[in-house]
């Protein structure tokens, strides 16, 4: 009777990637036919065409790619350009081939970046929640839970937001001391409980300020570690619109592309893909400029070699009101930006594809 092997640490680790990128990739296929149906179809070329010219591009790496998902990256063109990389393989092969995601969870855990990002401003910290251990702001202090609510509550007003499960503001919650609406300090951290930071609001430089003060707008900055050196993929600025105080698109904001020198492009667009030449609040965007914007791709630059484990990673950047770079946060599992900003990679495109899927000279950089 022969006996089964168990599978290796590493075919474990495999596994679960894979069945976990795939959960994602498919909640992302799940929409596309409503985004497809909100911009009427998108491109929607002939099949003759499509088969023509996305069809011969990706079977050199053994892929076939579905149509629907060109149909809707090429709207706005006159033209399929296969060099677009639809969410499921974006998800499932090429965030998982440069990116360890076994790692994914602590690096990304904003109660670590007191020790991750050393040289580069951050939101102010108050305290925080790691693992149920409570620490003093960014000392790192350990201190308990008594101690970090009296530090909160001699705060006037804060942000308290999950340090791992926080994509697209979820749980994001602000206190306001003298609101009697406002919940109060104990209320918020027995409702988070475990893994949260508190920090002071963050004051933006006026020029971002004036697309919505309520919120913090910030620039998305997706950076690609690739050979030894850090190229820049993409910009784009985040603005919340009126009554809203964060800056998502899911939550209504609207974004809008960032030239190689800070100016905004001349349209942005909402969460219905609708493009506009200006902010609902009359600001038109290609009379921006983004303070700092020079400054922001530098610091980019700088700190991605310092998260080696991490080749794909987008940026949240703010501007405070003398005009730094704050760094909020940094993503691991991050967005291609093709709809906004075109093929992710660009004239990279066919070298970056080769090396994912024909070369694989990073196959055991992370096991």
């Amino acid at each position: 009777m022969s006996l089964l092997r168990k599978p290796s640490r590493r075919k474990m680790e495999q596994w679960y990637i894979k069945a976990r990128m795939h959960s994602v990739s498919q909640d992302e296929t799940k929409n596309v036919k409503n985004r497809l149906k909100s911009i009427n179809g998108g491109y929607n070329g002939s099949m003759a065409e499509f088969r023509q010219t996305v069809i011969p591009y990706w079977k050199q790496f053994g892929i076939k790619p579905k149509k629907y998902w060109y149909d809707l990256l090429c709207a706005g063109l006159d033209h399929y350009d296969p060099r677009y990389i639809p969410d499921t393989i974006w998800y499932e092969d090429i965030l998982p081939y440069f990116n360890y995601m076994t790692t994914n969870k602590a690096y990304r855990d904003k109660g670590m970046y007191s020790r991750l990002l050393t040289d580069v401003k951050k939101p102010e910290t108050v305290a925080k929640n790691i693992a149920g251990y409570y620490y003093n702001g960014d000392k790192d202090e350990p201190i308990t839970l008594e101690e970090a609510i009296d530090l909160c509550k001699n705060e006037e007003h804060l942000i308290i937001k999950p340090s791992i499960f926080s994509g697209s503001g979820r749980k994001m919650t602000f206190y306001d001391r003298d609101l009697p609406e406002s919940e109060s300090i104990e209320t918020i951290f027995n409702r988070f409980k475990y893994n949260f930071v508190v920090q002071r609001l963050v004051k933006q430089h006026p020029v971002l300020a004036a697309f919505n003060e309520g919120s913090l707008n910030t620039v998305r900055v997706l950076s690609f570690y690739f050979k030894g050196k850090v190229h820049i993929l993409s910009t784009i600025l985040r603005m919340g619109t009126a009554g809203s105080r964060v800056d998502n698109i899911s939550a209504g904001g609207v974004s809008c592309v960032i030239g190689p020198d800070g100016r905004l492009a001349e349209k942005g667009v909402n969460r219905k893909s609708e493009w506009m030449e200006e902010h609902p609040n009359g600001i038109r965007f290609r009379d921006v400029t983004v303070p700092s914007f020079d400054r922001i791709i530098e610091t980019a630059k700088r700190l991605h070699p310092t998260l080696p484990y991490f080749a794909l990673l987008g940026w949240d950047f703010a501007v405070d009101e003398s005009g730094d770079p704050v760094c909020v946060e940094f993503n691991t599992i991050t967005e291609p930006n093709q709809i906004s900003c075109g093929p992710t990679f660009g004239d990279l495109t066919d070298e970056v594809l080769r090396d994912v899927f024909i070369e694989k000279s990073r196959k055991d950089a992370f096991y």
